[in-house]
């Protein structure tokens, strides 16, 4: 049993036209001029505040920690 030739070469012949014209929009957003828009900024900004209390309670986690780590490396080093 063998696949169909006719659709796999129709897709092979398109390639090199999806291939420039993914090259074309990726050249176009490097080098594209001007500012970026607001909206990514903005919504950059909506996800750090709206994420605040993750950030803080995961700090204070870390912290207490590594207060932990250097409490007991501080003692085990008086048991010796």
């Amino acid at each position: 049993m063998s696949a169909p030739v006719g659709p796999i070469m129709q897709q092979l012949a398109t390639l090199p036209a999806r291939s420039r014209q993914g090259l074309s929009n990726l050249r176009q957003r490097l080098f594209q001029q001007g500012e970026k828009p607001k909206k990514e900024g903005q919504f950059l900004r909506t996800s750090l505040n709206v994420h605040r209390p993750v950030w803080i309670t995961a700090s204070g986690g870390v912290y207490t920690s590594l207060a932990a780590v250097y409490l007991a490396t501080r003692y085990l080093k008086r048991i010796r």
